[in-house]
C-alpha cells in the first residue's frame, strides 16, 4: 500500500507548486538580426512546445528578459499557468496554444523595446544577476546568447585575454565580485544555448572552447550549475 501510494504521489501533478523557468536572450544590439531570429525560431519551436507539455502537469511561471547593453535594468515579462489540479484537461488543452501564442508575443515586444532602446554592449553576467535575484527558489535558466559578454566588465571577444588559462579566468571572476558581485544562482540550473562561432574572425574554437570554461566557473561560483551548453535549447535536460 505504501508502494502504491508513492507512485502515485510521483505521477500526480506538483500540488500547485509553480516550475520556474527563466529565459534570457540576446536583444537589439547585442546580437545581429540573423542571430536574433534563429534565437526566436529556437523559442517558438523548441523550448515553447517542451514547456507547454509540461503545463498538463505542473504550473509554470515563465519569465522572459533580454540581453543587452543594459541587462540590470531591461523589462521583463512573466507568464504563468493555471494550476493542473484546478482546471479540466479539455481547458489544459486549450490552454497550451493560448499560451505558447502569448509567451511568442511577449518575446516580439521585447525585441522592440530593445531594438527602439538599443545600447551597445552584451551584458550577460548582468541577466544572469537580474534572473539570480528574480528566481523565489529553486530554477532553470535558459540563456540563448552567443556566448560573448561585451562589457565594462570584460570583453570576451578579446582573443588578447589568454582566456585558456586558469588564472586569466581567475581574474575575470575576481573583477566580476569586486564590480557588479557574482550573480545569486544557488539552486538554479543554467543552460546556455544559441552558441555560435560569433561574427568576429578571432572567434576560433580554442577561445569559445574557453569561454564556456569561464562561464561554467563562474556558475559554479555563484551556486549554480551549468547543465548545458551548446548551438540548441535541445541540449538542455530540463526541457
Amino acid at each position: 500500500m505504501t508502494a502504491w501510494l508513492l507512485t502515485l504521489a510521483l505521477t500526480l501533478p506538483s500540488f500547485g507548486q509553480v516550475q520556474d523557468y527563466q529565459v534570457l536572450v540576446a536583444l537589439g544590439c547585442s546580437a545581429p538580426r540573423h542571430v536574433q531570429n534563429a534565437y526566436r525560431e529556437a523559442f517558438a519551436q523548441e523550448v515553447l512546445p517542451r514547456l507547454a507539455e509540461k503545463l498538463l502537469n505542473q504550473r509554470v511561471r515563465l519569465t522572459l528578459a533580454p540581453i543587452t547593453g543594459r541587462s540590470y535594468t531591461a523589462p521583463v515579462r512573466v507568464l504563468e499557468t493555471p494550476d493542473p489540479l484546478a482546471t479540466p484537461r479539455f481547458k489544459l488543452e486549450k490552454e497550451k496554444a493560448l499560451w505558447q501564442k502569448r509567451a511568442l508575443a511577449a518575446f516580439d515586444e521585447l525585441r522592440k523595446r530593445a531594438i527602439a532602446e538599443c545600447s551597445k554592449g552584451t551584458e550577460i553576467v548582468a541577466a544572469l544577476k537580474a534572473a539570480g535575484e528574480r528566481a523565489r527558489g529553486p530554477g532553470r535558466i535558459l540563456v540563448l546568447a552567443h556566448g560573448f559578454e561585451q562589457s565594462e566588465l570584460v570583453n570576451l571577444y578579446d582573443y588578447r585575454l589568454k582566456l585558456e588559462r586558469y588564472e586569466v579566468r581567475q581574474k575575470l571572476l575576481k573583477r566580476v565580485k569586486e564590480r557588479l558581485g557574482l550573480p545569486p544562482l544557488k539552486g538554479q540550473e543554467v543552460c546556455i544555448a544559441g552558441i555560435t562561432a560569433g561574427e568576429d574572425n578571432n572567434a576560433n574554437a580554442r577561445l569559445t572552447t574557453s569561454i564556456k570554461a569561464f562561464w561554467e566557473e563562474l556558475i559554479a561560483a555563484s551556486g549554480g550549475r551549468l547543465v548545458g551548453y551548446g548551438p540548441s535549447p535541445r541540449l538542455c535536460p530540463f526541457l
